[in-house]
């Protein structure tokens, strides 16, 4: 059964109606749906987690070719529907669950999923956390293309940094709204991202990183000298600190501007704030 249709009978037997406050927008593209899990090649030796499955329209797909399907839902009655005309399933393990308090298991190696837009950030920094092969997911439009943006670019930002020091990043291709019920107001893409292994991530404390791209980013037309200043209060106790912290800095990183700042380069310019401040 076709996913329209599928959605449809569900919606005809139970009544859905998809939650704004949630972010629900159940895609129906079957195209689209397959193309992600072949973009994660997805096997039958893996273990997926897909983050929100709703009514389990790309859940039906995940179960024909992984080993095992963990779905996380947070919304009681998509739970329940899931439970009566999917549970049966022995490869499926349904979990009502926030999945930014979900303690993922240890044997997930992929992720495919359909995310609420309106937590995108905090969703894919998590999953960047785990030790996983691959993760394909469907962003609003907006926020994949400053994922992948170059230096320079005008939606070059604090995410760009920070995705790309921790994953290689791929924008697959666009969704159109028409393939989500209802249609969303934003376009959407899917993209890979490929956490990187440990040993080729920042030397860096985390914290430090992402309060020093905090700072920068602020203020990303100054230069690094001026940014940091301005928001010193980010990274340093006080201004007098951060006066302090900066003439220990190599000058031609303080004098370049974050907007052309490669990830590589704050991630260098983090780590000597890092140990300037001792």
């Amino acid at each position: 059964m076709r996913s329209v249709e599928y959605l449809a009978y569900l919606r005809s037997k139970y009544g859905i109606r998809p939650k704004r406050r949630l972010g629900q927008h159940f895609m129906v593209d079957d195209n689209i749906l397959e193309f992600m899990v072949e973009a994660a090649e997805v096997r039958e030796d893996d273990v997926v987690l897909e983050i929100g499955p709703g009514p389990g329209l790309l859940t039906r797909y995940l179960m024909t070719r992984a080993g095992r399907v963990i779905a996380v839902e947070l919304d009681e009655r998509m739970v329940e529907i899931l439970e009566r005309e999917l549970g049966e399933a022995s490869n499926l393990e349904i979990v009502r669950a926030d999945f930014l308090e979900y303690d993922v298991p240890d044997d997930v190696n992929k992720v495919v999923a359909n995310i609420p837009y309106n937590i995108s950030s905090p969703i894919t920094f998590k999953l960047l956390e785990l030790d996983i092969d691959v993760a394909v997911l469907t962003y609003q439009r907006e926020f994949a293309e400053r994922m992948v943006a170059e230096p320079g670019s005008k939606k070059y930002s604090r995410l760009t940094v920070m995705v790309k020091l921790l994953a290689d990043v791929e924008l697959l291709r666009g969704v159109p709204r028409r393939a989500f019920i209802p249609p969303p107001r934003v376009s959407s893409s899917v993209v890979r991202l490929t956490p990187k292994p440990e040993e080729e991530r920042p030397d860096v404390d985390p914290d430090t990183l992402e309060s020093v791209c905090r700072a920068l980013f602020q203020h990303k037309n100054k230069t690094v000298r001026n940014a940091l200043l301005l928001s010193a209060h980010e990274w340093a106790t006080d201004r007098e600190q951060a006066r302090e912290v900066l003439e220990k800095l190599p000058e031609d990183l303080l004098s370049e501007r974050p907007l052309h700042l490669p990830p590589e380069r704050v991630a260098e310019l983090a780590a000597a704030i890092e140990s300037a401040l001792g």
